[in-house]
């Protein structure tokens, strides 16, 4: 018998057994203490009064409605065998960059899962039986227990017989991937495992250790997301938008207070004597002028963060998106443009007030249909790695289900330092090292000619990402 064979058996005797009757005995919603809720309460009353936020929400609420039917009729025509798999997941990645963008489904354990998934199978026509079965919603939480089993051995199966990398199909993705569709079909039962709302409610788990096992994390969530619906009288989109926005209140409470002790610190230590560095047009033009350059001369190319920001920019529009540059910088010229000329004359609303002051500080950021794809950093001698690495946390926790390249561009002398932040237990625990790419600023300006004559796509950055030994990009 095939290894395919045998991944696909295994699965078969996991659906029996999702089928059979089962005794399900009812869930105890005593998983909040009267503390908790007091505090999730506490929380409801001051979101409700941010109405900036509220009227945000309530207007997703509204595009996420029409999309949900988009996606309602596209799922049935699936599951009654009207359209088959290639169909179902190219019409899944066209729209989901499109009119279902509203739902956020093109990250890690979305969209780029459900293509590997496709890709990587062998037989299509049995996979696309088994997934009918998958994405059906359950009617007992035992019931989807059993399926999400199911589909994590299934997975475990193709790997073992080496028809696919971990890498590729990560099998702790499939709790997000099935509760899309379950949501789509119940929305008030079934929850989707997104990131910053799984944070806010499993925060304080009554059961103490976070849980290892992916499918048993996802149903203590489904639990506790479910009584919280109760207790708060909220539907649970509500209830999702009370999560993300009390998630972002802390991370930009966390934000100020650390730029607070920064400033004060810095203030009461002694100023440092920095070697004064000339921009790379200034070195260029010298050169070319034989005039020489204070201090010795070398091959060393030092870049200002202005020339950066306007190379970044410039590369931004070339690759067909739009920028953003910190409106700090929109007054500042480089190569005869002004800043504020190559950005957005201001931010699209991506959050509610506070935290969209916060990405606004961000150096310069790529975006595409008003969503953020990429951010750039910019660190030297003179600025701080801290602040730099924790907005863009920031962003990363603000949106932790979206596709995005987080960006730090260094000097290569700077290199050691930033890995030694990323390995402080502030950065470490939140598993940074996996999200923040490194650039050599001496990279990208030796490649600025070429990128800026031939790049095509985003994807031009990747290419000039640094691989260390002791870093997972």
């Amino acid at each position: 018998m095939s290894d395919s064979h045998l991944s696909e058996q295994a699965f078969m005797v996991c659906m029996r057994m999702c089928l059979s009757p089962v005794k399900v005995e009812r869930d105890s919603y005593n998983v909040w203490s009267s503390e908790q809720i007091s505090w999730w309460r506490s929380r409801q009353k001051a979101y409700l009064a941010d109405r900036t936020a509220v009227e945000q929400d309530q207007a997703i609420d509204l595009h996420r409605t029409s999309a949900q039917q988009e996606i309602l009729w596209v799922l049935n025509s699936f599951l009654d065998g009207t359209i088959g798999l290639k169909a179902f997941n190219t019409t899944f990645q066209q729209r989901s960059q499109g009119s279902w963008s509203v739902f956020h489904l093109r990250g890690m354990s979305g969209g780029l899962f459900f293509n590997q998934l496709v890709q990587r199978v062998q037989n299509e026509e049995t996979f696309a039986h088994l997934l009918r079965l998958m994405i059906q919603v359950p009617d007992e939480r035992r019931e989807a227990q059993l399926r999400m089993q199911a589909f994590v051995r299934f997975l475990e199966g193709m790997i073992s017989a080496k028809q696919v990398q971990r890498a590729q199909v990560q099998p702790a993705r499939v709790p997000f991937f099935q509760s899309i569709w379950w949501h789509v079909q119940a929305q008030e039962r079934w929850p989707i495992f997104y990131g910053d709302v799984r944070r806010a409610i499993m925060a304080e788990s009554i059961s103490g250790a976070p849980l290892s096992d992916p499918v048993e994390t996802y149903l203590s969530f489904h639990t506790r997301f479910l009584a919280l619906t109760q207790e708060l009288g909220m539907t649970s989109w509500v209830l999702e938008h009370l999560c993300r926005w009390a998630v972002r209140q802390e991370v930009a409470s966390d934000t100020t207070k650390y730029e607070k002790r920064h400033a004060s610190s810095t203030s009461m230590s002694k100023p440092s004597s920095i070697p004064k560095q000339s921009c790379v047009l200034t070195r260029r033009a010298e050169a070319k002028s034989h005039q020489p350059t204070n201090g010795k001369v070398s091959g060393e190319i030092i870049a200002c963060r202005t020339h950066l920001q306007w190379l970044l920019a410039k590369i931004g529009h070339k690759v067909g998106c739009q920028v953003w540059i910190a409106v700090s910088d929109h007054t500042k010229a480089c190569n005869d443009e002004r800043l504020g000329d190559l950005s957005l004359p201001s931010l699209p609303i991506l959050a509610d007030s506070t935290f969209q002051k916060v990405i606004g500080k961000i150096d310069v950021l790529w975006l595409k249909d008003q969503e953020v794809i990429a951010a750039y950093e910019i660190e030297q001698a003179c600025t701080d790695v801290s602040i730099s690495l924790l907005r863009l946390y920031d962003l990363k926790a603000l949106f932790p289900d979206r596709q995005m390249t987080l960006c730090l561009v260094a000097p290569r002398e700077r290199f050691e330092k930033v890995q030694f932040e990323l390995s402080r237990p502030a950065f470490y625990m939140r598993d940074m090292q996996k999200y923040c790419a490194l650039i050599s600023e001496e990279l990208l300006l030796e490649q600025e000619e070429h990128i800026l004559r031939w790049a095509t796509s985003p994807a031009v950055i990747d290419d000039l990402i640094h691989h260390g030994n002791e870093r997972e990009l």
